[in-house]
């Protein structure tokens, strides 16, 4: 009887700041605001890419026909060491290709052992490109026509950062099941990114689509004190910059500022996609880390008395209680996102979604945080051992 009423005190405690942090949410997606730029600044679009083949050509041809003005914008794909064609037909791409926007391929040959392979692919990016402005993106993604045109006009004189919404298109190998869990799940975390920027906070930002002033990016000191993390380079970084610099974050709602990619086609893949997202926020700020445990304490005190449920009817009462506002506030936010984003079709995958979601994030953290993940090929732990100081 004990031991029920803690834990009925702890879940409800983790649940309150749980609906709370989710209604903040909600609340900062009615703030955003459109950007007022005219100016056209020079941009530099980086597209890291390792064994890309499939997509590469795809995500090289929307890039060449964005509406922006041609001659203010360079496009550099990144070969992080492809063990395919990706550098052969980006090759041929440049070969092709004469005029304007400028198209060049950076072949990464060599990456210090403590330094992230994304990260080092970036930096080296970074160093060649001349623009005011840094766009990145993956190679797995296309963006529409409009998409620079759309982010620089939210590059108002005090924003350091711009980041917009990624969505799935569905490949016909991928099951109809597997394609809208992940479309909700990963639309979830768009949702509560964009919320908490309408309200001048930032938790993560993905670098499939996102931009940021090179001016911002040198005050917040660059990817120096994260070169040796496997993963979360986009959200750290718009947390040094959003926390750090004088710099704002937006939050673009423009559907010309949407980027598109494809799932993972495996429930494999999912996982090993979800661990590797998990693994970053260990190095989130400490105001965002309470939050995180808080939630993790919460779902797994869900986990546990949903589990407990199927042995004893006593714990039925409590898990009710205890997941019913998570239910309703998740429901809430995604409700009003898809209605933003024009994905509204795709809330039917809510419940099943809803239902996978609490041990998938059991497993995504356990692996993430103690285990290793396979990315691009490789095995990967969440960082890299930094350098032994001479």
């Amino acid at each position: 009887m004990v031991f029920l009423y803690i834990l009925a005190v702890i879940l409800a405690f983790t649940c309150a700041v749980y609906v709370r942090e989710i209604l903040f949410f909600y609340r900062g997606l009615s703030k955003h605001r459109a950007g007022t730029n005219t100016a056209h600044p020079f941009v530099s679009v980086l597209v890291p890419g390792r064994n890309e083949e499939e997509a590469i050509g795809a995500c090289v041809a929307s890039l060449l026909v964005q509406d922006y003005p041609k001659d203010r914008f360079e496009i550099l794909v990144i070969d992080d060491q492809s063990t395919d064609r990706t550098a052969e037909i980006v090759t041929a791409l440049c070969a092709s290709h004469s005029s304007q926007p400028a198209l060049r391929l950076l072949r990464v040959l060599e990456r210090p052992a403590h330094v992230s392979p994304k990260i080092n692919a970036l930096q080296y990016g970074i160093d060649e490109s001349r623009g005011e402005i840094i766009f990145t993106t993956d190679a797995d993604c296309f963006a529409q026509p409009g998409w620079i045109t759309a982010c620089v006009r939210s590059f108002d004189d005090n924003v350091g950062v711009v980041t917009g919404t990624t969505v799935f298109e569905n490949k016909p190998r991928t099951g109809a099941m597997l394609f809208g869990i992940q479309f909700i799940d990963f639309l979830s975390h768009t949702a509560c990114a964009a919320g908490a920027i309408g309200n001048s906070s930032v938790n993560n930002c993905n670098g499939s689509n996102m931009a940021y002033r090179r001016s911002a990016y040198d005050r917040a000191g660059g990817y120096a004190a994260l070169a040796h993390l496997n993963t979360g380079d986009d959200s750290l970084l718009a947390q040094r910059i959003a926390f750090e610099t004088p710099y704002e974050v937006r939050f673009v709602l423009d559907p010309q500022a949407r980027i598109t990619t494809y799932p993972v086609t495996t429930w494999k893949g999912f996982m090993l996609q979800r661990m590797r997202w998990a693994a970053q926020t260990s190095d989130y700020r400490p105001d965002a880390m309470l939050f995180l445990v808080s939630t993790f304490v919460y779902y797994m005190l869900l986990l546990g008395t949903g589990i407990a449920s199927v042995f004893d009817g006593e714990f039925f009462p409590l898990f009710a209680a205890g997941y019913l506002p998570k239910l309703i506030v998740d429901f809430l936010i995604m409700h009003k996102f898809t209605a933003m984003t024009g994905t509204r079709p795709l809330l039917k995958y809510f419940l099943p979604a809803a239902v996978v979601h609490i041990p998938v994030i059991f497993m995504a953290v356990a692996g993430g945080y103690f285990g290793k993940f396979e990315w691009k090929g490789r095995v990967l732990e969440r960082a890299n051992a930094p350098q032994a100081k001479k």
